[in-house]
């Protein structure tokens, strides 16, 4: 058996390889490396031309975006107002549009991404060899909940999914400054190129994302539970991710009713109570999703 040599944090051309196998570095894994660096270069790329691309296409879908736009906003605003809900809300139009992209279900029953996917190459969507690779990724994202775990400064952030306990390590040297570890995202977190030997790949946050206080967590969790709750009304055997291919946009609705002054519990409370009574959920039933959520959070593997 050949014993493998401990790789060096760098190796010259001619020095023997780190693998062991006798030959030159140059001759046997730098080639290698060499072609999994260029690709992964490539896969950053794609990710900053392939998400305007997706924009620009979200954009043009006039037909649809009112009855979206009366999803995500409860109403509250019109699409002659998109050049306004930047000043209305944080980043809003950018927030509409990442979910119109990623989340709305057109009138055949597909996202846009799902449908770019599906007909790239054929003049919906011009892209190349690597950014069709990541929209065929994207196409399972949907808007989701975050707590940020840990701020790496200059580098990125760690995020702890707040329904389902994912981990994840999103490269945003942006958002590792404007962020503070225990605050809650809602956005979109897509995956992108994979570190030499990791186990996942890195992810990016796609678009804008809501920013929440620490304190809003434990009743935005409870307030989706009570629209899960709902759906297994006529689907009993819906799943987090189930209500989120569906209705991910009640997220939004939380987030619009959160004041942007300082943190007020009373009003958090306030928030789910009138989502309670919208939905017309029982404490009964309540209790027994809490039974039903704590068996599939024992059940379900986690994330590191």
């Amino acid at each position: 058996m050949v014993k493998l040599r401990e790789k060096k944090a760098k190796l010259g051309r001619n020095d023997p390889c780190w693998c062991g196998s006798g030959k030159k570095y140059k001759d046997c894994h730098l080639p290698v490396e060499q072609a999994y660096r260029a690709e992964q270069l490539r896969l950053r790329q794609a990710q900053d031309t392939l998400l305007p691309k997706i924009i620009e296409a979200a954009q043009g879908m006039h037909a649809a975006i009112p009855a979206a736009f009366e999803l995500f906003w409860q109403g509250t605003y019109t699409p002659e107002q998109m050049n306004e809900l930047d000043d209305l809300e944080d980043r809003g139009a950018e927030r509409f549009l990442t979910w119109f992209a990623f989340d709305y279900q057109q009138d055949n029953g597909q996202t846009l991404l799902e449908h770019l996917n599906q007909t790239a190459g054929q003049g919906d969507l011009d892209v190349d060899e690597f950014e069709a690779r990541l929209l065929k990724q994207w196409t399972a994202v949907r808007l989701r909940p975050y707590i940020v775990a840990e701020v790496r400064k200059g580098q990125g952030i760690e995020l702890r999914d707040l329904l389902d306990e994912s981990g994840y390590y999103v490269s945003d040297t942006k958002a590792a400054k404007r962020l503070q570890a225990s605050e809650v995202i809602v956005g979109h977190i897509i995956p992108g190129d994979k570190p030499p030997d990791a186990s996942a790949p890195t992810y990016y946050l796609a678009g804008a994302a809501a920013q929440l206080t620490g304190d809003t967590a434990e009743q935005l969790v409870e307030f989706a539970r009570l629209y899960l709750e709902d759906l297994r009304r006529t689907q009993p055997d819906a799943t987090w991710d189930d209500l989120l291919r569906q209705r991910s946009y009640a997220l939004n609705h939380f987030v619009m009713a959160l004041p942007y002054e300082k943190p007020d519990i009373g009003l958090l409370d306030n928030i789910v109570t009138e989502a309670r009574v919208r939905l017309q959920l029982t404490g009964e039933s309540l209790a027994g999703l809490a039974g039903r959520g704590q068996e599939e959070d024992e059940q379900k593997p986690r994330s590191d």
